[in-house]
C-alpha cells in the first residue's frame, strides 16, 4: 500500500495506472455480452474476467462499497462519489484533489469492516484493492457476496502473476510488468 512516505508523483502515477487498468478491464475486449442481450446503449449487463473469476455486473452500480483506500480513490478519481455507498480500510489521508468528493462518502471503518457492516449498506457492487481483503480472514470471501447477488471486483494488479490461494497477502509467482 502507498503511504505518506511515497512521493506524490509516484502515488499519483500508481493511482492513474490503476485507474487505467480498471477502465480497461471494465470496457475492454475481455467482456462478453450477456445471454439476455442487455441494453447495448449502456453496456450492461457487463461480464468480465477478474482475478480468475467471471464477474457479471447487471447494471451500472449505484451503491458501491469500496473496502480499500486505493480502490475508493480510483472510484473518486473517476467521478463516481455519488455512487459510493461506503468506504473502509484507510491508512493515509485522501489523495490531494479528492478531499471534497471523499467528504460525502461514509466511512464505515478505518480498518477492515465486518461483512455485516458492508451488507448493511445494501451494496450492488463491491471493490477492493487486495485479494486478501475479499478472502478468508478479510472482510469475507468473494463467494459470500456473490451468493447474495453482489458482484465483486479486485484490482488486477494484485492478481496478475500472484498466488493468492494462501491465507495471507499472496506471493508473486512472476514479475508484475
Amino acid at each position: 500500500m502507498l503511504s505518506k512516505a511515497t512521493p506524490a508523483p509516484i502515488r499519483t502515477a500508481a493511482l492513474l495506472a490503476a485507474g487505467l487498468v480498471l477502465l480497461t478491464a471494465c470496457g475492454g475486449g475481455s467482456t462478453t455480452p450477456s445471454a439476455d442481450g442487455g441494453d447495448k446503449a449502456d453496456g450492461f449487463p457487463l461480464t468480465l474476467k477478474n482475478c480468475g473469476r467471471t464477474v457479471t455486473v447487471k447494471a451500472p452500480p449505484q451503491r458501491a462499497v469500496s473496502v480499500d483506500q486505493g480502490s475508493t480513490e480510483i472510484l473518486l478519481s473517476l467521478g463516481l462519489a455519488d455512487r459510493i455507498a461506503a468506504t473502509a480500510t484507510w491508512s493515509d489521508p485522501v489523495m490531494k484533489g479528492l478531499e471534497k468528493a471523499n467528504a460525502g462518502v461514509e466511512r464505515i471503518s478505518d480498518n477492515r469492516p465486518s461483512s455485516e457492516k458492508v451488507l448493511d449498506k445494501e451494496p450492488d457492487f463491491l471493490s477492493a484493492s487486495f485479494a486478501s481483503t475479499l478472502a478468508k480472514g478479510g472482510v469475507a470471501p468473494r463467494e459470500q457476496f456473490e451468493k447474495l447477488g453482489v458482484p465483486t471486483y479486485i484490482s488486477p494488479a494484485d492478481c496478475v502473476g500472484k498466488d493468492n490461494s494462501g491465507g495471507g497477502d499472496g506471493a508473486r509467482t512472476e514479475p508484475f510488468t
